[in-house]
């Protein structure tokens, strides 16, 4: 966009000026600001060649996940908007919307010219769902005065079977494209915000009872921003540095729950709940919803300290430095891994300039790799695949973290 501040001077010279001279000036101003329009609109040209240039060079997953014809596809249409841009921020719309094509949790704006223009809102049941053993779907988190509760197995979502109307919802999400690496990251999205869609609409679930099913009748009318990660946690956890948080169980277990990796913080807070149940039978990691963040050679050395034996608990919500803390736990302190696949979500990365300065992005590189297959689009693979079951959480238990103290429970200390 033409920049008026840079115009104010020229501005006060042509009101100090005689009358034909002010015509004159006007029509010099008006002659560039004219200029400038076409100008910059051939630097989002030069920006997009520039862009998908690097893009088509460098990005390193198109074939792990089987997109390089979608992206092929993907670009005449992105490269027609792109040079009919008339502004900066039509311009990163494109750009948002090509990175969303690469299926990757980590390509992203760094920094921009001008605020990235919000989208359009979306709304999504007001409940968290997830898949659960049998074949069943089972409700994670529902608000207070809500006719479900936590437990609840849901049988029917307007009239389909539910757990093939969420899994057949994650699959489209995963086809559309977005900032998940992952089908499984796509399908936990189905599940954390069930029918997410722009429209506020009324939907039919049908829900298990002693007698048979209840029917109930929900909009989807809650904003679409985050999900539920985990689900009937262990009471009164202790808060340590790093957001960790740890008690000792009833069985003797040691549980430690890291939401975020945040370098020697996370390393003083494992120390610390180490440290405050040294009688610990073992220990229970949970990185389920851990969302990354800084990782250093102070905190693979606490992975190796940690006493054995060791059950580390995941899911599609643990992603990127949450990834490689699980596979460290594996390889280091020879963990079980029990859950679902992690995110798919771990790689190395680099920040790439567009040439007109409009933004920064981060571009992966290179995945990181767990025995030498890729943890980007993969995941991390559980030793024991584990879904919630329904009566144990309706009685308020958490499957995973009762899987895992059964592990631990059957080792010799």
């Amino acid at each position: 966009m033409v920049n008026i501040i840079a115009c104010l001077p020229i501005f006060k010279y042509i009101r100090n000026r005689t009358p034909v001279m002010k015509i004159r000036a006007i029509g010099l101003v008006c002659l560039g600001m004219s200029l400038a329009l076409p100008l910059q609109a051939g630097q989002y040209s030069a920006d997009w060649r520039a862009f998908i240039k690097v893009v088509d060079e460098e990005y390193p997953f198109f074939d792990l996940k089987g997109i390089r014809e979608d992206w092929r596809a993907a670009k005449p249409p992105l490269t027609k908007r792109a040079e009919a841009c008339a502004n900066d921020e039509e311009f990163l719309v494109v750009i948002r919307d090509a990175l969303d094509c690469l299926r990757d949790g980590h390509a992203g704006f760094v920094k921009t010219r001008v605020p990235v223009p919000k989208q359009e809102a979306e709304f999504c049941l007001p409940l968290a769902l997830m898949p659960a053993d049998g074949k069943r779907v089972v409700v994670m988190s529902a608000p207070v005065g809500s006719p479900f509760h936590v437990g609840d197995e849901i049988r029917r979502i307007d009239g389909h079977p539910a757990r093939n109307f969420l899994d057949t919802n994650g699959e489209a999400l995963w086809r559309i494209g977005g900032a998940f690496s992952s089908p499984q990251r796509a399908r936990l999205l189905a599940y954390r915000c069930p029918l997410r869609a722009r429209e506020v609409t009324e939907h039919v679930l049908m829900i298990a009872t002693a007698n048979g099913e209840r029917e109930i009748r929900l909009k989807n009318d809650r904003a679409s921003q985050g999900w539920a990660h985990v689900y009937n946690m262990p009471p009164d956890l202790q808060r340590a540095d790093g957001d960790c948080y740890y008690k000792k169980l009833k069985g003797g277990a040691g549980y430690l729950y890291v939401r975020r990796i945040q370098g020697d913080k996370t390393t003083r807070g494992i120390r610390s709940a180490l440290e405050s149940v040294p009688d610990a039978h073992g220990w229970i990691v949970d990185l389920r919803g851990n969302g990354g963040g800084g990782y250093d050679e102070n905190l693979l050395q606490v992975v190796r300290e940690i006493p054995r034996p060791v059950a580390v608990i995941v899911d599609a919500g643990c992603m990127s430095a949450g990834e490689t803390l699980a596979r460290d736990f594996r390889q280091l302190a020879k963990a079980r891994i029990f859950g679902e696949k992690s995110a798919g979500a771990s790689s190395a990365k680099r920040n790439w300039d567009f040439p007109g300065g409009i933004a920064t992005v981060v571009l992966p590189t290179r995945s990181r790799s767990d025995d030498g297959k890729p943890i980007e689009f993969y995941g991390i693979e559980p030793d024991v695949e584990v879904e919630a079951v329904p009566e144990e959480v309706a009685s308020g238990a958490n499957s995973e973290i009762l899987r895992a103290e059964e592990y631990l429970a059957t080792r010799k200390y």
